[in-house]
C-alpha cells in the first residue's frame, strides 16, 4: 500500500510541475491564446517572403558565377594557347633568319 501511495504522489507531483510550467508560458489564466499571436506570425511569414525571394537572387546569381574548376580550367587553356603561340612564332623567326642567312648574299 506505501508503495501505491508513493507513486500517486509522484504522479501527482508532475502534474503539478507541468501546470506551473504551463501557466508560466501562457500568462496563468489557462487560455494559452496570445492575442499579439497573430500580428507576429504575420510579420515572420512576410520575412520569410523576403528571405525567399532574396535566397532566390542569391542563386540565381550563383549560377552565373563562375567555379573555382571553372577558373582553373580557363587559366590551363590560355596558358597552352600562349605556349602554342609563343612557340609558334619563335620556330617562324628561326625559320626566317635561317632563310635569310642561307638565301642573301
Amino acid at each position: 500500500m506505501e508503495a501505491i501511495s508513493k507513486a500517486v504522489f509522484l504522479q501527482e507531483a508532475i502534474v503539478k510541475r507541468k501546470k506551473t510550467q504551463r501557466q508560466s508560458f501562457d500568462g496563468g489564466d489557462g487560455g494559452g491564446y496570445d492575442e499579439n499571436m497573430e500580428t507576429r506570425v504575420l510579420k515572420l511569414e512576410e520575412c520569410v517572403n523576403d528571405a525567399r525571394d532574396r535566397l532566390a537572387r542569391i542563386e540565381t546569381r550563383l549560377d552565373q558565377t563562375a567555379t573555382s574548376a571553372d577558373m582553373h580550367r580557363e587559366m590551363t587553356d590560355q596558358t597552352w594557347r600562349l605556349v602554342t603561340f609563343v612557340c609558334g612564332f619563335g620556330s617562324a623567326l628561326v625559320a626566317v633568319t635561317y632563310f635569310m642567312a642561307t638565301h642573301i648574299r
